[in-house]
């Protein structure tokens, strides 16, 4: 399994260098008009984008598909709102990138509410710096709580939208 070296880890928490969301977004890693049918076709595509940006290779892709679904079998990343929250760390994966995906139709995932999940961030993180990877799933956990701020990411048209839109959380 190849793990890309670029960008290295921040070594600070994310409140000591007041770090946000927008810090660990790539453009090439969302899809604003996913269609998928079920929870691993989202596992599938989003990961897609990551081994299309050079951060996996095909075999770290299938180990993060697998560390997603192992998750979700503990219990639902879908948190509510139309949001799934879905995270995992690999081994020498030296970074935390958050790839997104919009669901125009939803999908279910056995959400805390109920409700199919309409906007999907997917948290991959280092498992050298566990407390990053759970403080900026927290606050991804706040965001989602702002309707109108998710009503925004799910009418963007561009990754480039979405990068300005979670900038004005950020600060």
């Amino acid at each position: 399994m190849r793990c890309a070296q670029k960008n290295a880890e921040p070594t600070m928490t994310m409140e000591q260098g007041k770090m946000g969301i927008s810090e660990f977004l790539r453009p090439e890693c969302m899809i604003l008009n996913l269609s998928s049918a079920t929870k691993r076709d989202v596992f599938n595509q989003l990961t897609g984008t990551l081994i299309g940006a050079g951060l996996l290779d095909k075999p770290g892709g299938d180990a993060l598909v697998q560390r997603l679904e192992d998750r979700e079998k503990l219990s639902t990343t879908g948190v509510g709102e139309g949001v799934a929250i879905p995270h995992a760390s690999l081994e020498g994966f030296n970074q935390t990138v958050v790839a997104i995906g919009v669901l125009p139709n939803g999908v279910d995932f056995a959400s805390v509410d109920n409700q199919p999940v309409k906007v999907v961030f997917m948290i991959i993180g280092s498992q050298s710096v566990p407390r990053l990877h759970i403080q900026l799933l927290a606050k991804i956990v706040r965001l989602c709580r702002n309707k109108e701020l998710m009503g925004k990411l799910r009418s963007a048209s561009t990754p480039q939208d979405v990068v300005e839109i979670l900038k004005t959380v950020d600060n």
